[in-house]
């Protein structure tokens, strides 16, 4: 019971505090959304090597050693692109972000209709706060192109929308009732609240964890010292990363630099995160 009705119990009390209480769309309450997506993001993929060198046959040091390289490879890849094309890592990060939600939800279900979920989780925000998305986006591009892909996500949202009332009227109807209202809950956050709190309530409540236990289980053959040190370790590197980010962006305001340096670390560290991802899915499928 505490399972199926926390993250719907958690988004009505934010929506309520947020109506309510307190207006949640502030500069500091902003900026500790952003720091706890990247607190509750980094650690889900710290065992990334050791999957992927558990699946491939790699255990040995040279076996790891090619992995970090390909994964490094990737992030390095990631970064570039913010540096040269920024509206195009925007566009790819958005549609890697959808392709990567929509995976939460394929256990039994349509691709298609798990492809909605994962869209309407990135879209909805730029429908219901489409300042709030266009301020973000124009200060991660650098420029106005920001505003009008903030502005052609929110139009391309209602499909999306319309698709996940399918989708949780799917699973309902076939026994999920857990699936139906976290979808319904995280869509009801979309709407109500802020664009990064409402990020947040999906990213930290049920994304990030969902995928955090199953890396502890697929690296199930690790000690638990082992695990703990993995995560420490490249955690503390990964934020390290994030503060060279912030610290060297450039002339941006003190709030969105967190906001910006919290959204390019994100997604360079989720491009490998994808590809290895998309790699065992295919591996396992054949």
């Amino acid at each position: 019971m505490l399972r199926l009705f926390a993250l719907p119990v958690t988004t009505l009390l934010l929506v309520i505090i947020d109506r309510f209480w307190a207006g949640m769309n502030s500069t500091h309450v902003n900026m500790l959304a952003a720091v706890a997506i990247v607190l509750a993001g980094i650690p889900h993929g710290t065992l990334d090597v050791e999957i992927a060198a558990a699946h491939f046959g790699q255990n040995g040091i040279a076996g790891k050693v090619k992995i970090i390289g390909g994964y490094l490879a990737c992030a390095a890849a990631m970064v570039l692109l913010w540096l040269l094309l920024p509206e195009l890592a925007l566009i790819a990060f958005l549609l890697i972000s959808i392709i990567h939600f929509s995976r939460d939800w394929r256990g039994g279900v349509d691709p298609f209709l798990a492809m909605m979920v994962g869209w309407a989780l990135v879209a909805l925000p730029a429908l219901a706060s489409p300042g709030d998305v266009a301020t973000i986006f124009a200060a991660l591009t650098g420029s106005q192109n920001g505003t009008l892909i903030a502005a052609l996500l929110g139009a391309a949202s209602v499909p999306a929308a319309l698709g996940s009332l399918v989708f949780a009227y799917w699973v309902f109807s076939h026994n999920d009732k857990q699936s139906a209202l976290e979808v319904l809950a995280c869509i009801a956050a979309a709407l109500l609240l802020p664009a990064l709190v409402a990020f947040a309530v999906f990213f930290c409540g049920l994304h990030s964890p969902r995928h955090m236990a199953d890396a502890l289980r697929e690296t199930g053959a690790l000690s638990s010292i082992k695990k703990a040190a993995i995560i420490a370790a490249v955690s503390a590197l990964s934020l390290g990363l994030g503060v060279l980010m912030f610290l060297y962006q450039g002339d941006v305001p003190a709030d969105m630099g967190v906001i910006r340096s919290a959204f390019i670390l994100i997604s360079t560290l989720t491009v490998p995160h994808f590809i290895l991802e998309h790699i065992l899915s295919d591996k396992q499928r054949a």
